[in-house]
């Protein structure tokens, strides 16, 4: 089954419970922006100590401010050039709060005080989306999270990508909630993607360490579950038509005065 076919009858099957479609929340400019920043290997101590030095209480001001309705920066647990070392999810209240962002990099580009932008070797700003997002009730415990970042191509037009989400993704996402090794998940979508590293991004928040551990057996566990259902089953076998899965990233979120 190809993806033209496919993304029809996945619409049909999830129509009485998907989510607001993509094309509405077009009606404004992109809420939330992803930094992604890269340092040389022997600045990571470096930066990270500029962070949890006070870097990460900028981002807490402005927030206290009303700039940014809310943020998260998440540093890579792990040495890879091939990805990059830390990235900050910033999310406004409305698009016309991202003007006054715009004011705070003409001197404080990314956010990052000086002390801390004289570390980065390169930073790729990406204007995106929240397209879909869910939590258990009881959220994870500060400082104790591990967070999982998989960035995504799309090759089918984005509100098909959407109905993809809610057939395949969702349903599986919720049964790792409902496992109780997920606490929440965010999935954005890039607005401007054009020549970007990724055009979709997955942001899983795993209780813990040992929760983490049991990624890859609650994934087996859960799909067992979803075969019963066809148009679960249907969008698994063409998923390798409808994106392609990047470099994923393991990080761990810098919390104020940690």
């Amino acid at each position: 089954m190809t993806a033209q076919i496919l993304i029809p009858l996945l619409g049909l099957a999830f129509a009485a419970s998907a989510q607001e479609p993509y094309a509405q929340l077009r009606s404004t400019g992109p809420q939330t922006l992803a930094i992604a920043y890269r340092c040389n290997p022997d600045q990571r101590t470096n930066l990270r100590r500029a962070m949890e030095g006070g870097g990460v209480a900028r981002f807490e001001n402005w927030k206290r401010q009303g700039i940014l309705k809310d943020y998260h920066i998440l540093f890579n647990s792990y040495l890879d050039s091939e990805t990059y070392d830390m990235m900050s999810l910033l999310t406004f209240e409305d698009f016309a709060s991202v003007a006054r962002w715009k004011e705070i990099e003409k001197t404080s580009p990314g956010g990052l005080a000086v002390d801390a932008l004289r570390l980065v070797t390169s930073a790729v700003t990406s204007p995106i989306d929240v397209v879909r997002n869910g939590a258990s009730k009881e959220l994870a415990k500060p400082g104790q999270s591990v967070y999982f970042l998989i960035p995504y191509d799309y090759l089918i037009p984005t509100d098909n990508y959407v109905t993809y989400l809610d057939t395949y993704v969702i349903p599986q996402v919720n049964g790792w909630i409902e496992e109780d090794v997920l606490a929440r998940y965010t999935i954005y979508i890039s607005r401007y993607s054009t020549s970007r590293p990724w055009s979709s991004l997955f942001v899983l928040e795993y209780r813990d360490h040992d929760a983490f551990g049991k990624r890859e057996s609650t994934v087996a566990k859960v799909r067992e579950k979803l075969k019963k259902n066809p148009a679960w089953v249907a969008a698994s076998e063409s998923k390798q038509k409808v994106r392609i899965e990047k470099q994923t990233i393991i990080a761990e979120e810098l919390l104020p005065n940690q």
